[in-house]
């Protein structure tokens, strides 16, 4: 009985012993491996990765419209020009028809090409070539408007298939039809015994147009200037200020120091206007 107590004792002891002392072995363990409730978890901190905005796509250049091709001008004048469409038109006029130049420089590679036809034996065919004096008798013959004519006349001279004389060059490269209608008209008027008058320039409704007073040695007199104006031709200032194209070469003359030929004004150019008297 005696070691029966004993021995419930002693296994009370034991138990009392692990309930006291298991705690404090555990309260070690955590100190020294860290408890979940205790322990600051914290993610690791990377340095902030620099934020790279996209790579700037390459700026392509946009290619650019092919600039219209500059008419190719020809020695034939505008009087001449003009003698040949009135004369095949029925019109006669004061200025003699000049034999086309166009029309000489086909006849004369016509007869090259039947010099090496007759030496090789191989036939050559010459491709029929328009001119600007067909292009615009045929087009009135038809009755087509100007503004039809305008652009049957530029599409062909910026295709290399036309050449024009030099005053219908505007300084933005294009054909001045305008001035040639306008040239058979004048010439009709003063082939029918008509008089041409001339224009009364008033500059303060005529962009470009400037009149100054010059004093010379002895007296003073009034120079007018004009600045040439997007889409102008030598022929097309000379109608504005004499009203006649024929009348160009004087404004030529006036500018030779800076106008080295008529179909190469330019826009933004101060032009010397002589007096018709001068």
């Amino acid at each position: 009985m005696i070691r029966t107590v004993l021995a419930f004792f002693a296994f009370a002891l034991v138990v009392c012993a692990l309930i006291v002392f298991r705690p404090f072995s555990e309260s070690q363990d955590m100190a020294a491996t860290g408890s979940a409730s205790d322990v600051e978890v914290t993610r690791a901190i990377t340095p902030a990765e620099p934020v790279v905005a996209p790579a700037a796509q390459a700026i392509q250049p946009q290619p650019q419209a092919p600039r219209p091709r500059r008419p190719e001008t020809s020695d034939v004048s505008m009087d001449d020009m003009t003698a040949s469409v009135l004369a095949d038109l029925g019109f006669e006029t004061e200025t003699p028809e000049a034999p086309n130049v166009e029309e000489q420089q086909i006849e004369t590679t016509a007869g090259i090409l039947a010099s090496i036809e007759s030496v090789t034996g191989q036939q050559v065919e010459l491709a029929p070539r328009q001119t600007l004096r067909t292009l615009v008798v045929t087009a009135l013959r038809e009755g087509q408007s100007d503004d039809y004519i305008d652009a049957l006349v530029n599409e062909a001279a910026a295709t290399g298939r036309v050449t024009v004389p030099e005053v219908m060059v505007t300084s933005d490269g294009r054909v001045d039809t305008a001035v040639l209608l306008e040239n058979l008209v004048t010439h009709a008027i003063i082939a029918s015994g008509g008089n041409v008058p001339v224009p009364d320039v008033d500059p303060t409704t005529n962009p470009g147009v400037e009149v100054r007073v010059v004093q010379r040695a002895q007296d003073a007199v009034q120079a007018r200037f004009y600045t040439v104006q997007t889409g102008d031709s030598l022929g097309a200032i000379a109608v504005k200020f004499y009203g006649r194209v024929d009348l160009f070469d004087r404004i030529f003359e006036a500018n030779r120091q800076t106008l080295s030929s008529p179909d190469l004004i330019r826009t933004g150019q101060r032009l010397v206007i002589p007096a018709l008297d001068a």
